[in-house]
C-alpha cells in the first residue's frame, strides 16, 4: 500500500435537469415494454438536445454503479461512447445475427463494445481471468455522441438508449437508470500512485531483447515487439474513470478507452494507434511504428522528429507494418490507397511515424473479418506475425491479456477499433502499466528500455 502520498480531490458533476428527466422517461418505457422474443433485443432511445444539456461523459459514467462501465472516444472526437451494464454478451461476428427491434421511430443502430485479447491462444494469467467474457457486449445503458456528417460545422448527435434482451433483469435496469438520474453532489478521493516495481527489471528485459535479436540474425524473425510492465501501488482503491480522466487531461490526442470486469477490476488507456475504422464500405487503417521522445523545446522536438524520419532502422520497422496492413486489406478491397510518405504523429510524450491506408471494401466484408485479417499487426507483434507471436510466448514472462488487443465500438453503419497500447490494468489499489518496443536488426537493448520508459511517462506522471 502506498504511504505518505498526496491525495487529490474530485467532484461529481451534477446531471442536467432535462437529461435526468429523459433518463426517468426511459425507465418508464422499460416498465411498459412487452415480451422480447428470443434471438432479438429492443432498443429504446431518446435524443439529447445540444448545448447546455450535453453531458460530460466521464462525469456521467462516474455516477453509474461500478463494475460494468465502459468508455471509448476516438481521437478526432467524432465518436464518444459510455455505457453501463450488459444486455447481451456475444462472440464478435456472431453478434451481427441478433435482430434489433426498433421500439420507436428514427432509432439508430445499436453499438457493440469490442475488447479482444492480444493472443487468444495463450493461457490467461489469473489477473486477466475476470476479462474472459467481455469480448463483444451490447450494453444495457448507452450514452453516445456521434458526428453523422463529415461537414465540420455539423453538431454531433447525442443519444441515450437502453437495450432490453429476453433475459434482461428489468428491475435492475430500472434501478440503474434511477441512480443515474438522481442528483448528487459528493466528493471522492483520488489516491496518488507510488511506483513499486519494473517487472523483472532492466536485466531481464535485456535478456529478452538479445534473445529476439538472435532470432532476427538467424533469419526466423525480421522484427519482434517486446513488452514490459511497471506496477504502481495506491493509498486506496482506484476509481478507473478518475484515472482515465487524469490520463486524458495530459494526452489530448489518442483513442481513450475503459472496460470494467467487476468492481475494482478495469483496463484503460489512451492509445495513438488505430487498427481499423469503417464507415459504410470505406475502411481506414494505419501503420504506426518508429518512436522518438518529445523535445524539451521546439528546436529539440523538430530535430528529434527529423532524426526519426531519416532513420533507416525506424523506416524499416515502419515498412514492415505497412506491408502487412496492405496485404491484409488487399484480399477484401476493391481499391486501396496508401500515403506515399509517413507523417509525424506527435503525442504528449513521444512521436511516431504514421502512414494512412484507405480501402474500399468488397460487399460482404464484416468488421469481424477486418479485425481477423489485421490483428495483430507487426507494430505490436513483429514479423512474420505468426512466428513473432509464438516467440513472444517464450520471451515475455506475462500474459498480455487485453494489452495490444483490438478495442472499440462496432455498429451496422460503421466501426472504430483501436489497438489497446499505452494502457494499464487496475486491480483494486494497484495499477499495472504496459509498454512495448519494436526490436529489429540494429536495435540496442538499453535504448529500447529507455524508449519504453518514455511510453510509460503518461502513468509515471500520475505518480507525481
Amino acid at each position: 500500500m502506498a504511504t505518505g502520498s498526496t491525495t487529490r480531490l474530485a467532484r461529481h458533476d451534477d446531471v442536467p435537469g432535462s437529461l435526468a428527466r429523459q433518463v426517468r422517461e426511459l425507465a418508464e418505457r422499460v416498465r411498459g415494454l412487452g415480451i422480447v422474443r428470443a434471438g432479438s433485443f429492443v432498443r429504446l432511445e431518446t435524443t439529447i438536445a445540444p448545448g447546455i444539456d450535453t453531458p460530460d461523459f466521464l462525469a456521467w459514467l462516474r455516477r453509474a454503479p461500478a463494475g460494468t462501465r465502459r468508455y471509448f472516444r476516438d481521437r478526432s472526437t467524432k465518436l464518444e461512447f459510455a455505457s453501463v451494464g450488459v444486455a447481451i454478451a456475444a462472440e464478435f461476428g456472431a453478434h451481427a445475427t441478433l435482430e434489433q427491434v426498433d421500439a420507436g421511430s428514427d432509432v439508430r443502430a445499436a453499438a457493440w463494445f469490442v475488447a479482444l485479447p492480444f493472443d487468444p491462444a495463450r493461457a490467461r494469467d489469473l489477473a486477466w481471468t475476470a476479462f474472459a467474457d467481455v469480448g463483444c457486449v451490447l450494453p444495457a445503458i448507452e450514452l453516445r455522441r456521434e458526428q453523422m456528417s463529415t461537414a465540420p460545422a455539423t453538431t454531433p448527435a447525442t443519444t441515450l438508449a437502453v437495450h432490453v434482451a429476453p433475459d434482461t433483469d428489468r428491475a435492475r435496469l430500472i434501478a440503474d437508470l434511477e441512480a443515474l438520474a438522481a442528483r448528487q453532489d459528493t466528493c471522492v478521493i483520488e489516491p496518488a500512485l507510488v511506483r513499486e516495481s519494473d517487472g523483472g527489471g532492466e536485466s531481464e528485459w535485456i535478456r529478452a531483447v538479445e534473445g529476439g535479436l538472435e532470432r532476427i540474425r538467424a533469419g526466423s524473425l525480421r522484427k519482434i515487439v517486446l513488452a514490459r510492465t511497471r506496477r504502481y501501488a495506491a493509498s486506496g482503491a482506484l476509481d478507473p474513470v478518475a484515472v482515465l480522466g487524469r490520463l486524458a487531461a495530459r494526452e489530448l490526442r489518442g483513442f481513450r478507452f475503459l472496460i470494467e470486469a467487476g468492481p475494482g477490476r478495469a483496463f484503460l488507456g489512451v492509445t495513438p494507434e488505430r487498427l481499423v475504422s469503417r464507415s459504410g464500405r470505406i475502411a481506414r487503417s494505419e501503420a504506426v511504428a518508429g518512436t522518438r521522445p518529445r523535445g524539451v523545446d521546439g528546436v529539440a522536438d523538430r530535430l528529434l522528429g527529423e532524426s526519426l524520419v531519416t532513420s533507416a532502422k525506424d523506416r524499416r520497422e515502419h515498412e514492415l507494418v505497412i506491408d502487412r496492413v496492405r496485404d491484409a486489406l488487399a484480399g477484401c478491397a476493391a481499391s486501396l490507397r496508401i500515403d506515399p510518405e509517413p507523417r509525424l504523429l506527435r503525442l504528449a510524450y513521444v512521436q511516431h511515424l504514421a502512414t494512412r491506408i484507405v480501402a474500399e471494401l468488397r460487399p460482404g466484408t464484416s468488421d469481424a473479418d477486418l479485425v481477423r485479417m489485421l490483428h495483430p499487426t507487426p507494430a505490436v507483434a513483429g514479423a512474420p506475425v505468426a512466428d513473432a507471436v509464438r516467440a513472444l510466448r517464450e520471451f515475455e514472462p506475462f500474459d498480455r491479456g487485453l494489452y495490444a488487443g483490438p478495442i472499440g465500438v462496432a455498429s451496422r453503419d460503421g466501426a472504430e477499433i483501436a489497438v489497446a497500447i499505452r494502457s494499464a490494468r487496475i486491480d483494486g489499489d494497484a495499477l499495472t502499466a504496459y509498454a512495448g518496443a519494436g526490436i529489429v536488426e540494429g536495435s540496442d537493448p538499453h535504448e529500447e528500455w529507455r524508449e519504453t520508459g518514455h511510453k510509460l511517462l503518461a502513468f509515471e506522471r500520475l505518480a507525481t
